[in-house]
């Protein structure tokens, strides 16, 4: 599976997809991945699922010249689409234990969610086991009586042990023959604005494999996929590669001690992949946060200018550091206030910030809008019309596309714990369902068209009884020969196919640019445009002064003119050996919500309902709880 895996047809299509599907598609920061040795890359947010992969292998190839190799959950192998695709790819498949997960018998109860060893087992008969707390025995009793209401517990699955010992030694085996390997490192795909809770398998392969050969030089590269409304057609994106991570001698050592040693190791290279990951991507807490930033990136004074992708995602990740630090100060809370009053006011009008100059009346005036709305409405008929071919013959591809993309986004939605709407599954599937359907769609026409015009040329039955201008003889001259118009047609159908979606994309920002053009015209709303723009002016000074002001505080190379840092001056990032303790991770459900701390049982004379379960947790959190709490108790009493 190394380089020398040949081009396959699958692979082909899927790149072509994805420059059909994407805008723009950046790099920076790719001449960090080495173009020979063994390299490992580390990729988050797993935010646009199979597109993910297709992205990064068009990036490295085209900036690195390196072949990758990712690594697939194996549920994804069995679908029939993504399947052949992966193959092509050279894809090494993952067993996950979530995806065998089974329902356990009774109800699960957690009546301490900060102890998360405290965890009952409530089966059927009412009876619930106490664990052992210090030297004291477990004990089993029958529940008598309950103060504070009825107990339900929730339901609960257990996910079996899987043996990945088959899917390691296949990694080695790809990364020792001077490849490269891919990783999403979260487990999983979805469509939250930050990180979910890392996976060790990344920091495990690599400890491994330099546990066995420390001179092997494996690089591990963190890589950020940045994208602006993954989810829909012609969208943007970015790919970052970020400072290259070293692994400690000290890391190496103690990962070969096991036991604690072991899990420091593990634990602290993994803090520092996730440290990376951070620093190449733009992570939010929530949407709003994300849309707060946003905004005010574009009020801020350097921000006038419009800037490449890679400026916007480092101007955003140095917003969201900024306001991570002083969010509750008077001064952000107060400017957040206006920004997302500003943001209800554009949505009110229903234009974009950047449309919001359309009010400036004075060189501005009515009768030139009128103009610009009749032109560019006149435009808008001729791209219409240049567009209507493309779209008679193919919108099937576009309706089919449509209505598997949001039938797979329910299914995901409704069998997540993560996801928040199933975007990260949508363009996945339009892209596949594109791949197999468009190029059918183009056999099916000429194989109609190629049959009508032997059966014009050999006087059929029907060519004397339609009208004479539907003769496709009269079309084609008789030398030309069947296969070559075959070719030709064929040729003809992809060339209307780009073509309607190039027109269709002019046309759509021509429709996007129609509505402050109307909102300038209609009396009732151009003051409201008016006032809008001076108290954009006005706000725009705010958020200048206040980044100016608590920027050179976070940043001490802050420049006003200068918003991104210049990362050809960044180095080596060097992981460190450290003793970690127990993790706790956060919930991994739609709901983000933390219930208090009730104590322990023992100390409390009420039960309490199981919070984090009803947030949608899975037994595999507890579990991960309760055995790190276990390892945590065990040192502690040694």
């Amino acid at each position: 599976m190394g380089d020398g895996r040949p081009r396959l047809p699958e692979k082909q299509k899927a790149i072509l997809c994805l420059d059909v599907f994407f805008r723009q598609l950046d790099s920076r920061g790719a001449w960090r991945v080495p173009k020979h040795g063994l390299v490992l890359i580390v990729a988050g947010p797993h935010n646009n699922q199979f597109v993910d992969s297709l992205v990064l292998m068009r990036i490295l190839k085209s900036h690195a010249n390196r072949r990758v190799s990712f690594l697939i959950a194996e549920k994804s192998m069995k679908e029939p689409y993504i399947s052949t695709t992966a193959g092509a790819m050279g894809s090494l498949p993952v067993v996950r234990g979530m995806d065998r997960a089974k329902a356990g018998e009774g109800t699960i109860y957690l009546p301490n969610p900060e102890d998360p060893t405290l965890v009952y087992v409530i089966p059927p008969g009412g009876s619930i086991t106490l664990p052992r707390m210090g030297k004291g025995a477990s004990a089993t009793q029958t529940i008598a009586r309950i103060i504070d209401g009825k107990i339900t517990g929730s339901n609960f699955k257990v996910a079996p042990h899987i043996d990945q010992s088959g899917m390691f030694e296949a990694v080695f085996h790809e990364l020792l023959s001077n490849g490269c390997v891919g990783i999403f490192p979260e487990g999983g795909t979805h469509d939250r604005p930050n990180l979910l809770p890392l996976k060790p398998g990344a920091a495990i392969i690599a400890l491994t494999l330099l546990a066995r050969d420390s001179d092997c030089g494996l690089t591990i590269i963190p890589c950020g996929m940045n994208y602006f409304h993954a989810h829909k057609f012609r969208s943007r994106a970015l790919v970052e590669f970020g400072h290259p991570i070293k692994v400690h001698p000290d890391q190496i050592e103690a990962y070969r001690c096991g036991g604690n040693e072991k899990r420091n190791a593990v634990g602290s290279l993994l803090e520092t992949i996730h440290d990376g990951l951070a620093s190449v991507t733009q992570l939010s807490p929530d949407y709003e946060t994300l849309q707060l930033i946003q905004a005010s990136r574009r009020l801020y004074m350097s921000a006038n200018k419009k800037m490449p992708l890679s400026l916007v995602i480092d101007f955003n990740r140095r917003l969201l550091q900024g306001y991570s630090r002083y969010q509750n100060d008077i001064r952000v809370v107060n400017v957040k206030k206006s920004v997302l009053d500003y943001n209800r006011r554009l949505r009110a009008l229903g234009i974009k910030d950047h449309q919001v100059e359309w009010g400036d009346v004075k060189h501005r005036p009515w009768w030139l809008i009128l103009l610009i709305l009749v032109s560019r409405i006149s435009g808008l008929a001729l791209l219409a019309i240049g567009t209507l071919p493309g779209l008679f013959l193919f919108w099937p591809v576009f309706v089919t596309t449509k209505a598997i993309s949001v039938q797979k986004q329910r299914k995901a939605l409704a069998a997540s714990e993560v996801k928040i709407q199933a975007r990260d599954i949508v363009s996945t599937w339009k892209i596949l369902v594109a791949m197999g359907l468009a190029p059918s769609l183009y056999v099916w026409y000429t194989a109609i068209v190629t049959t009508w015009l032997y059966h014009n040329r050999h006087d059929g039955f029907y060519t004397n009884y339609l009208p004479r201008r539907m003769n496709a003889s009269l079309y084609v001259p008789k030398y030309v020969p069947l296969w070559m118009f075959m070719v030709c047609l064929f040729a003809l159908m992809i060339i209307l196919t780009f073509a309607a979606l190039r027109t269709g994309e002019i046309g759509m920002d021509v429709i996007k640019s129609l509505p402050p053009l109307l909102v300038v015209l209609d009396p009732q709303s151009a003051s409201s445009l008016l006032k809008l723009r001076e108290h954009r002016q006005a706000l725009s000074g705010q958020v200048t002064d206040l980044i100016s002001k608590l920027g050179p505080e976070v940043f001490p190379d802050f420049d006003p003119e200068r918003v991104a840092e210049d990362i050809s001056l960044t180095d080596i990032s060097q992981s460190r050996l450290k003793s970690m303790p127990p993790s706790r991770p956060g919930s991994r459900g739609r709901s983000q919500v933390s219930s208090p701390g009730i104590g322990s049982l023992s100390h409390s004379t009420s039960i309490q309902p199981l919070s984090p379960l009803e947030h949608h947790d899975s037994l595999m959190e507890v579990n991960k709880k309760i055995r790190e709490d276990q390892g945590c108790y065990a040192e502690t009493r040694s």
